[in-house]
C-alpha cells in the first residue's frame, strides 16, 4: 500500500505564456488557457519517500506514540500526523509533503495559520532554491494575514506556485492569484471567488489588476458583488494560468 502511494506520478506537459518553472513546459501559450495532464513532484524520490536531491537537511523521525503516529522533525518544522510505512520504516505524512516542498492551506487564513505558512516558506527557502508549491482550499481570510503570506511568497528566492483544490474565495484568492506567473493552477471542479475588498481596501483591486492584467475599472465592477468563476473562467480572466486535468 505504501509503495503504491509513493510511486512516481506521470510526467507533466503544459503550455504557458510565462517563464519556465520546475514543471516541464512546451512553447509559450496563447490567449487560450493551458491544461496540465498531471501534477509532478519536482524533486524526485529517495528511499525514504520524496527527496530534494543532494541538497537539504537530514530526516529525523521521532518515536511512535500510543496512537501509532510519529513525531517528525525537519528543519524548523515539527508536525504530528499519522505515519505511513515504507521500506525504510515509518514516515510522517507531513514530512513527506515538506520534503517535497509542498504547503497546504486548508482553512480560513488568520494570523496563526499565516505564521505557520510563513515559517515553512522561510525554512524551505533556507534549504535551497527549488520551487515551492502551495495547495489551497480556503473560504477566505483576514486581509493582513493574507498580505503576510503573499509578501513572503514574493520575498523568498524560490518560485512559489499555487494550486486551488475545492475553493479559493474572498481574500484567499489573492494567495492563489499571487503565485508565480505561469505556476498558478486549479483543479477543474474548483470554484474561485473575488469580492468587494473588506473595509474598502482599494489596494486589493489594484493587486487583482496586476495579477490578471485586467483593467482596474473591470476589476472594480467584478468585485462590487461576490463574483464566482469556474476554473476555466478563472483561467480566461487571468486569476490562474492553467487547469489540472482529471477524468470529469
Amino acid at each position: 500500500m505504501a509503495a503504491s502511494a509513493l510511486s512516481p506520478p506521470p510526467s507533466l506537459s503544459i503550455s504557458t505564456r510565462y517563464r519556465a518553472s520546475a514543471l516541464s513546459s512546451v512553447p509559450q501559450r496563447n490567449s487560450t488557457r493551458s491544461t496540465a495532464c498531471a501534477f509532478p513532484f519536482p524533486n524526485g524520490y529517495s528511499k525514504i519517500g520524496l527527496s530534494n536531491g543532494k541538497r537539504g537537511v537530514s530526516l529525523t523521525l521521532g518515536e511512535r506514540d500510543s496512537h501509532g503516529s510519529t513525531t517528525a522533525i525537519y528543519g524548523a518544522i515539527k508536525a504530528f500526523m499519522p505515519a505511513v510505512m515504507t521500506p525504510s520504516g515509518p514516515v510522517d505524512l507531513s514530512l513527506v509533503l515538506f520534503r517535497n516542498r509542498t504547503i497546504f492551506i486548508g482553512d480560513y487564513i488568520d494570523a496563526m495559520l499565516a505564521e505557520g505558512v510563513i515559517s515553512q516558506l522561510v525554512t524551505l527557502a533556507a534549504i535551497d532554491d527549488a520551487d515551492i508549491w502551495v495547495f489551497l482550499n480556503s473560504i477566505g481570510g483576514d486581509p493582513y494575514s493574507v498580505f503576510a503570506i503573499y509578501d513572503c511568497m514574493s520575498w523568498v528566492k524560490p518560485k512559489v506556485g499555487t494550486v486551488c483544490f475545492g475553493m479559493a474565495a474572498s481574500h484567499a484568492t489573492l494567495v492563489l492569484a499571487g503565485g508565480e506567473k505561469g505556476m498558478r493552477y486549479s483543479m477543474p471542479n474548483a470554484r474561485i471567488m473575488i469580492q468587494q475588498p473588506r473595509g474598502a481596501m482599494g489596494k486589493i483591486d489594484l493587486m487583482y489588476a496586476a495579477f490578471t492584467g485586467q483593467p482596474l475599472d473591470l476589476i472594480q465592477a467584478y468585485t462590487e458583488r461576490d463574483r464566482y468563476f469556474s476554473a476555466a473562467e478563472a483561467a480566461d480572466f487571468g486569476l490562474i494560468d492553467g487547469l489540472m486535468e482529471t477524468a470529469y
